[in-house]
């Protein structure tokens, strides 16, 4: 399980607000699995219609929305839990706090112990490796 990146060179803007050269890794992003692709993969792992777990998803993502607008967190077992927040401006008094504070909504996820053990175990692998050795995938 690994995470590929490149290196690549990039201006950074140092505190003092000059600007140097350095190296830097950037994250390779693989193209999004496609919702089609995860369905097929759930219906051969249940034994269910594509049907139904399109249902199902659909139903969840329903219900996630309802409960996170009425400011509930959602657990999800297996997955972590999901919880409305938001970020608002500060005031010199409570009388001038209110709902114009809000300057973002957002979710946060905290994840669930198993995908924090997936955390752990991931490594990440340079491209330029992996283009060097292509019968490789660099997974480690």
């Amino acid at each position: 399980m690994s995470i590929p990146y490149r290196k690549r060179k990039k201006k950074i803007i140092m505190p003092d607000q000059s600007i140097r050269e350095a190296w830097v890794m950037e994250q390779f992003s693989y193209e999004p699995v496609k919702f089609e692709d995860f369905v097929k993969e759930c219906v051969e792992a249940q034994g269910v219609s594509s049907a139904q777990v399109k249902g199902i998803v659909e139903a969840m993502s329903n219900r996630l929305r309802t409960y996170l607008m009425l400011g509930h967190s959602v657990q999800i077992a297996g997955i972590g839990t999901l919880k409305p927040t938001f970020n608002a401006r500060s005031a010199d008094s409570p009388e001038e706090l209110g709902s114009e504070s809000v300057h973002k909504f957002k979710v946060q996820f905290y994840p669930h112990k198993d995908f924090r053990n997936v955390l752990k175990q991931m490594t990440v692998v340079d491209m330029d490796a992996i283009n060097e050795n292509p019968d490789e995938d660099g997974a480690n």
